[in-house]
Formats: structure tokens, sequence, C-alpha cells
């Protein structure tokens, strides 16, 4: 299969899934991507499990009507709760986020991983931090980030970061939501540490997924100077947004803020 011709969903409660379609298209330019972002109940981090799944597969139903080739849960907190079950009741390929603890216990000993309350208490989470026994990683819930977050870039509503970040001295933070990477810098800033997630990866682990090699013809990120219509226009490819809020993710999206923030 050539990349012009694949096809790739993104599910996500809200606007974090942005990022991961932003590096997703970064590494397969010429494919084309359908994105469904459930806004109208996000976040999902404290909502039941249960809930949680209904809700999931409601998108994932929506994507495996376009015949995508695969798809990503672009949500940290629909990872934890209910990856295994998509992957079963899907045929094609549902790639989960994974918050990004192996790069950051490679580099520091003392990490700091920020998720939603979902993620933090999900075994998923804990089965990743075990693997590094080795570091001191602690867990952090942030119960209001992601909906701040949300709120900001679909309402414009404003909050300070300060407020929803615990104290703490890491060498190195996680963030295990994909609305927190809008804030990645700001979250830097905040602890004077590098800050590591999971969109990057994720958009690897979907080249070898789909067993196609590094493009050849991938672009460099977005800049604030780039015209709106080039997160539309990558290489080949499209990135076409549907559901309820299609139209708000797609202004989000064509705001360039997933290459700035």
């Amino acid at each position: 299969m050539e990349e012009k011709d694949v096809k790739v969903g993104l599910f996500d409660s809200g606007v974090g899934g942005l990022n991961v379609l932003a590096a997703c298209r970064r590494a397969l330019p010429a494919a084309t991507f359908f994105y469904y972002g459930d806004n109208g109940r996000a976040p999902y981090g404290s909502r039941p499990a249960e809930e949680i799944e209904r809700f999931v597969v409601e998108g994932m139903d929506a994507l495996a009507a376009c015949g995508v080739h695969a798809a990503v849960l672009a949500c940290n907190t629909a990872t934890a709760v209910c990856a295994e079950a998509m992957r079963e009741r899907y045929s094609f390929p549902v790639l989960g986020m994974e918050p990004a603890v192996k790069p950051a216990a490679e580099k520091y000993n003392e990490i700091l991983i920020l998720a939603t309350p979902r993620t933090a208490e999900s075994e998923r989470l804990r089965t990743l931090v075990n693997r590094f026994p080795g570091r001191r990683i602690t867990v952090c819930a942030a119960p209001f980030l992601a909906g701040a977050i949300e709120a900001r870039l679909t309402r414009g509503e404003r909050f300070s970061l300060s407020e929803h970040l615990p104290p703490a001295k890491p060498e190195g933070v996680v963030l295990g939501c994909t609305h927190y990477s809008f804030c990645r810098r700001e979250i830097a800033a905040f602890y004077g540490c590098e800050v590591f997630d999971g969109c990057d990866g994720t958009a690897r682990h979907l080249l070898n997924i789909l067993k196609l090699g590094p493009s050849n013809h991938s672009i460099p990120p977005l800049t604030p100077s780039d015209p709106v219509e080039s997160c539309q226009k990558i290489g080949e490819g499209r990135a076409i947004f549907f559901g309820k809020t299609g139209k708000m993710n797609e202004a989000v999206y064509n705001s360039n803020v997933c290459s700035i923030f």
C-alpha cells in the first residue's frame, strides 16, 4: 500500500488529539486523516470507565465507517480505560497513547508524570511505571487541567496554569494527557526542566503498524508565520474533521496552535 492510499482515523475526547494529528501528518503527509473529537463531552479524565468506553465506541464506529486502515486513540484516558476492548472490537489496528516514560527514564532519575485522574489510577500506567524500578517516578493527577485547556482553545476562557500544577522539583516531566501538550512550553518553564509527550512516538508507531518507512517528503513543524491553509494542505494528503464539533476542531487545528503553544 502506498502512503497516498492510507486512511487513518484519530479519536479524542476533544482538541487534545490535534497534537497527535499534527505529529502523524508530519510523518505521513500524503495520507488522509479523519479526526473525530467528542468536544461536547470533554474532558473524559474523571468520568466512569463504562461511560468512557461507550463514548469511545461511538467515535470509533464513525471512524470504522470511513474505511480507515488504522485508528489512533489520541487520548491517554481512553487508552487507559479501553484500548484492549477496542482492539478486540475492530478488525483494523488500534493504537493507543502511552506516556513517554521510557525516554524520560533513559535520561533522568526524578520524573513527574502529569495525568488525568482516570489515567493516573489506571493499571496500564502502573505497569508502565513499574518497568523502571531504578527511577523515582511520581504520578500526579491534574483533575481540571484538560478541561481548562479545552475551554481556552474552544471558548477563549483564560486560566492560570500554575493553579493546576503540583509543586515539585523533577528532572523531567511526562505529559500523560494529549491536551497538556498544548502547554508543553509553559510546563517546561514552570518546572525548569525537559518535558516529554507521546505524540511523535505514536506517529512512529503508526508508521511501523502500517509497514511504511519514514516519508521521503516529510515536512517540518509549522511556525506562526506559516499561512493557515498550510495546516490543511500538508504534502498531498488531507485532514478531514467530522462529528458534531468537526468545525470547531478544524478551526483550532488551522490556528497552528498545535505547533506553537
